[in-house]
């Protein structure tokens, strides 16, 4: 038996791969962080995992580099030891994606987050208002690239 209601349920899921290393860079570009490296910077953000200090995030010149999360900080170093490097803030990374969140109320009054990094928004209903779903899409893309952000 299929549940008619759920089944005209639309959704709308964001991902932010790029959320801890996007939020520092936005940081340094206006001046609220000053790691000593330009936002455009190869960068990653590290946490001590399992007695490693071990990469949490990378910038996406960093990710370009080859320089991926899991990494140790000391392997990072070894290939190019110019990486910039800050420390990870999961909590700031957080408020981050609540802000984000509470900004996609403009599309729809149902938001949920994804912990670490993600936000389904049900859109069902909604998208007419925009023009339609791709039209709704559109109007997000523009305002969260207006952010810095990249989204999947």
């Amino acid at each position: 038996m299929t549940n008619t209601i759920s089944a005209k349920r639309r959704y709308l899921a964001l991902v932010f791969p790029l959320l801890a290393s996007e939020r520092v860079a936005r940081a340094i570009r206006t001046g609220q962080a000053q790691p000593g490296f330009p936002p455009d910077a190869p960068f990653v953000l590290v946490e001590k995992q399992k007695g490693a200090i071990r990469l949490a995030a990378s910038s996406r010149a960093a990710l370009d580099l080859g320089l991926v999360p899991g990494l140790s900080l000391a392997d990072a170093r070894a290939r190019h030891p110019d990486l910039g490097v800050v420390d990870a803030d999961p909590a700031e990374d957080a408020r981050l994606i609540e802000a984000i969140a509470d900004g996609c109320d403009r599309y729809t009054p149902i938001v949920a987050i994804d912990p670490p990094d993600g936000i389904l928004l049900d859109i069902s209903g909604c998208a007419h208002l925009f023009g339609g779903e791709e039209a709704l899409l559109a109007d997000l893309r523009v305002r969260l690239e207006r952010l810095g952000l990249t989204t999947r």
